[in-house]
């Protein structure tokens, strides 16, 4: 009788099948095992830090918390151009931006500019300051630089450290000389202690509301900009009185009048001018009545270096509602201002992996495609 072979041919064909499939399952099982372990005997050691990687690899074996793994820099960006695709910003003290969030830059800002006194050892003074289409942000520092008798040169520098056009002074006791520019303008008048060498004007811009120049004491509060605002001065003046009232009107700094208006008569009465194409305001009656003519020169003035990138806001009328660019990676400026990197001309990039700012709509989104597809960043 001829006897079954329990190892014949196809079943040892099947054992070398299975021994070649376990063996890296075997190998992987116990580096598994090795792997836990470890992780097990650094928990009892106190070094949970090592459970790091437990959530990524085995969250269900250690019980460890899903990790969501964010944005990388310039993942979202399809093509970019090279060495010109990019531009160096700082971000705004107060944003936490993510990797690819649109942004806008603060271009623009209102306030006044304050009318200085003389540091050093003349006694004259400055007047009718105003602000010119390129006014900056900060302070505009006139200096004596050449001392004359009733008179004297001065040199300019602005914000920037830009030099401006040197002043010089017309001589004659008492007398004023007018700078204009397309930054600031002012008049100096003459003391009567002759200005030397260092003595100094500062003129500051800020957002500090300007004081009224003239009779009343009211003041000017509420300044935001409307979506056509211009840099420059608007001058906000009273053009008709009456007791504890009267009728303003605003002018741009084209010398268009944008806006008018009447305080409402009673002691503290207001003007409020709202949702205006170019500034919004409140004039509050004072204890002293407005006279003809009082003003305030109001300053919308050019923030530094192009302004600080912001999250993209639309509605606010400072730059931030012009989506200028891209954020290429993460940037916590919730401290301190600080710097970062934007895609802002010729690239594609990715629709769905762009970052918004909070309630943004899909409308608002299509305008902000159309301020990127303006710069050649094409969002797909």
């Amino acid at each position: 009788m001829k006897r079954h072979n329990p190892w014949s041919t196809p079943i040892l064909s099947l054992c070398a099948i299975l021994a070649v499939w376990y063996t890296p399952v075997a190998t992987a099982r116990r580096a598994l095992s090795t792997r836990l372990g470890r992780t097990l005997d650094a928990r009892s050691a106190g070094l949970g830090w090592l459970d790091a990687f437990r959530a990524s690899a085995y969250p269900p074996l250690c019980g460890g918390a899903t990790l969501t793994e964010g944005q990388h820099a310039g993942e979202f960006v399809l093509t970019e151009a090279y060495n010109r695709s990019r531009e160096n910003v700082t971000v705004l003290s107060g944003q936490n931006l993510k990797a690819g969030a649109v942004v806008g830059r603060v271009t623009m800002g209102v306030g006044g500019v304050s009318t200085p006194t003389v540091v050093g050892t003349g006694n004259g003074t400055a007047s009718q300051v105003f602000a010119g289409p390129e006014v900056e942000l900060g302070n505009y520092v006139l200096t004596c630089t050449a001392a004359v008798a009733n008179g004297g040169v001065f040199s300019l520098t602005t914000p920037s450290g830009k030099a401006l056009p040197a002043l010089t002074l017309t001589p004659g006791a008492g007398g004023t000389t007018v700078y204009t520019s397309r930054h600031i303008n002012f008049s100096i008048t003459d003391g009567s202690t002759d200005f030397a060498v260092a003595d100094v004007f500062t003129f500051v811009v800020s957002t500090t509301a300007p004081l009224v120049i003239g009779t009343g004491n009211g003041i000017i509060s509420g300044l935001s900009l409307g979506p056509d605002a211009k840099t420059g001065t608007y001058r906000v003046e009273v053009i008709a009185v009456v007791t504890n009232g009267g009728e303003v009107k605003v002018v741009g700094p084209d010398g268009d009048t944008v806006a008018v208006g009447f305080i409402v008569a009673g002691a503290g009465g207001t003007l409020v001018l709202a949702n205006q194409r170019q500034l919004n305001l409140t004039i509050t009656e004072g204890s002293t009545d407005f006279a003809l003519a009082d003003a305030f020169n109001v300053c919308v003035f050019n923030q530094l270096a192009g302004g600080k990138a912001v999250v993209w806001t639309p509605g606010t009328y400072d730059g931030r509602h012009v989506a200028v660019g891209l954020l290429y990676d993460n940037v916590d400026a919730s401290a301190s201002d600080l710097p970062g990197v934007l895609i802002t001309r010729d690239a594609e990039v990715t629709k769905a992996d762009l970052q918004w700012g909070a309630a943004i709509t899909a409308a608002e989104k299509e305008s902000a495609y159309l301020d990127l597809a303006a710069r050649a960043v094409i969002a797909r």
